[in-house]
C-alpha cells in the first residue's frame, strides 16, 4: 500500500509540472505580437488624450466657426466701399439732324443738309467710389445677438467636452485595468484545475479513482482555458479602445503601469452632488446659451416687416471725346468733369406673402424647444449622478463580500484539495470549491472596477478633480 501511494504521488508531481507548463504556454500563446508597447499611467493617459482627442479637436473647431459667423454678423453694421469704373464707346452714322435715345450719347442735333451725312463717334470713361451705409437695419442687433450667444454655446459645449473627453478617458483606462486584472484570475483558476485534473488522472491511473472524476476535472480545465483566452482577448481590446481614445496610431501597442486598486470615497453626500452637478455646468449653460440665440431669432424674423433706411454716396471723375464728321468738315470735342451724389433709400415692406409670421412662429417654437431640452438635461443628470452614487456605494459593501469570499475560497479549495488527495471527498468538492473561488476572485475586481468608474462618473457630473 506504502508503494502504491509513493508512486500517487511521484506521478502526481510530475503531472503537476507539465500541467503549469501548459498553462504558461496557452497563456502565451494568446498574446499578440509586436512591438514594445507605451506604458502608461491613467494621468499620462491623460496628459496625451486632453492634448490629442479628435472630439476636443471638434469642438474647438465649432468655436472657432462660431467666431467667423460673428465676425460676419458684424459686419452689418459697416460701410461698404466699391471702385467702380466705365468705359463705353459708340458711333452713329446719321442723315438726319437730330440723334434720339442713343446709347451713351443721348439726344444730339446736327445740321444735315438734303441727302447729306454724318459720322458720329463718342468715348466715355469714368472711375469713382460708392460708399453704401445702413442707418437703419432692425435685423443687424439680433443677427448679431444670435451670432454672440452661438459662439458662447459652442464655448461651454468644448468646456463639456473636455469634462466628457476625460472620463472617457479614465473609463477606458478603468475598463483596460479590469480586463488586465481578469488574467491572473483565470491563470490561478488555470493552474489550480490542472493540479486537479494532474491528480485525478494519478489517482486513476493506479486505479483508486472513477473515470468521472478524471471527466469533470478535465471539463473544468477546458472551461478555464477558454476563459483564460476570453480573458486575453478582452484585454486587447480594452487597449485597443484606449488608444483610439487618446488617438494613437493603429499599430502602437499600450500598457498599464496603474494595477487596479480602491480610489478614495466620493466625498460629497448625494444632495451635495446632486446640487454641485447643475451649478455652473457646461452642458447647460450651451443650452441656455442656445435658447438666448433662438430668441434673438425671433426678434430677426420679426424685423423682415420692419423699415431699413440706406445711405449712398458716390463721386467719380469722368472724361468723354465727341467727334462729329460730315459734308467734307468735321468737329470735336472732349474734356472732364467730376460729379458726386447722395441718396437716402426707405424701405417699408407692406406684404410678404407670410413668410415673416411663419418664420417669428418657427423660432418660437424653436425657442420652446430649447427650454424643455435644458428640463430634459437636467433630468438626466439628476438620474446619472443617483445612478453613480448608488453604484458607488454599493461597490463598497461588494468589495469587502468579495474580498472575504476570495479568502474563505482558498481555504475551501486548500481543504478540499487534501480531503480528495486523502481520499475521504469526491472530486465535485474540489471542482465546486474551485469555481467558487474563480467566482469571488471576479467579483472582487468586478467591485473594485465599478467603485474607481463610480468615482470617476461623480467626478465627470460635478466637475471636481
Amino acid at each position: 500500500m506504502s508503494w502504491v501511494r509513493s508512486h500517487w504521488l511521484s506521478a502526481l508531481g510530475l503531472t503537476f509540472c507539465l500541467a503549469s507548463t501548459g498553462v504558461v504556454a496557452t497563456a502565451q500563446g494568446v498574446e499578440p505580437s509586436g512591438g514594445t508597447p507605451l506604458r502608461l499611467s491613467l494621468n499620462e493617459a491623460l496628459k496625451r488624450g486632453l492634448g490629442n482627442a479628435l472630439a476636443l479637436q471638434s469642438s474647438q473647431l465649432d468655436v472657432e466657426e462660431n467666431r467667423a459667423l460673428l465676425g460676419l454678423a458684424k459686419t452689418r453694421f459697416l460701410p461698404k466701399l466699391d471702385l467702380v469704373a466705365l468705359g463705353t464707346y459708340a458711333q452713329v452714322g446719321t442723315s438726319v439732324g437730330f440723334i434720339s435715345n442713343v446709347p451713351t450719347i443721348g439726344d444730339i442735333n446736327l445740321s444735315v443738309n438734303t441727302n447729306g451725312y454724318a459720322n458720329v463717334q463718342n468715348s466715355f470713361a469714368n472711375v469713382g467710389l460708392a460708399i453704401n451705409y445702413p442707418l437703419l437695419d432692425f435685423g443687424r442687433g439680433p443677427l448679431k445677438q444670435s451670432a454672440q450667444a452661438s459662439l458662447a454655446a459652442s464655448q461651454s459645449a468644448l468646456n463639456e467636452q473636455q469634462r466628457r473627453t476625460k472620463f472617457d478617458i479614465e473609463s477606458a483606462y478603468l475598463n483596460a485595468q479590469l480586463a488586465d486584472a481578469l488574467i491572473p484570475v483565470w491563470q490561478q483558476s488555470l493552474t489550480l484545475s490542472s493540479t486537479l485534473l494532474a491528480n485525478a488522472r494519478a489517482i486513476r491511473r493506479v486505479g483508486l479513482a472513477a473515470r468521472i472524476d478524471t471527466s469533470q476535472a478535465e471539463a473544468l480545465w477546458q472551461t478555464d482555458r477558454a476563459g483564460l483566452a476570453d480573458a486575453l482577448a478582452q484585454r486587447q481590446i480594452a487597449l485597443s479602445s484606449l488608444a483610439r481614445v487618446l488617438n494613437e496610431p493603429a499599430n502602437q501597442q499600450l500598457s498599464l503601469s496603474d494595477p487596479l486598486q480602491r480610489t478614495k470615497a466620493w466625498p460629497l453626500s448625494l444632495g451635495s452632488t446632486l446640487e454641485r452637478s447643475l451649478q455652473q455646468r457646461p452642458s447647460l449653460e450651451a443650452l441656455e446659451y442656445q435658447r438666448q440665440a433662438q430668441l434673438a431669432a425671433v426678434r430677426l424674423a420679426r424685423s423682415s416687416l420692419l423699415p431699413s433706411v440706406g445711405l449712398l454716396l458716390g463721386g467719380g471723375f469722368n472724361g468723354d471725346r465727341l467727334s462729329v464728321q460730315g459734308e467734307g468738315a468735321s468737329s470735336s470735342l472732349s474734356g472732364t468733369f467730376y460729379d458726386v451724389g447722395a441718396l437716402v433709400n426707405v424701405r417699408q415692406p407692406l406684404f410678404d406673402g407670410g413668410v415673416s409670421q411663419q418664420s417669428t412662429a418657427l423660432a418660437q417654437r424653436r425657442v420652446e424647444q430649447s427650454a424643455v431640452a435644458i428640463e430634459v438635461a437636467k433630468q438626466a443628470i439628476t438620474q446619472s449622478v443617483q445612478t453613480w452614487f448608488s453604484i458607488h456605494g454599493a461597490s463598497g459593501l461588494q468589495i469587502e463580500a468579495a474580498a472575504a469570499a476570495v479568502r474563505a475560497g482558498n481555504v475551501a479549495v486548500a481543504d478540499a484539495l487534501l480531503r480528495f488527495r486523502a481520499g475521504i471527498a469526491p472530486i465535485t468538492d474540489c471542482l465546486i470549491a474551485q469555481r467558487n473561488l474563480q467566482a469571488a476572485r471576479s467579483a472582487e475586481a468586478a467591485a473594485l472596477h465599478r467603485w474607481n468608474l463610480a468615482r470617476a462618473g461623480l467626478a465627470y457630473e460635478t466637475g471636481l478633480p
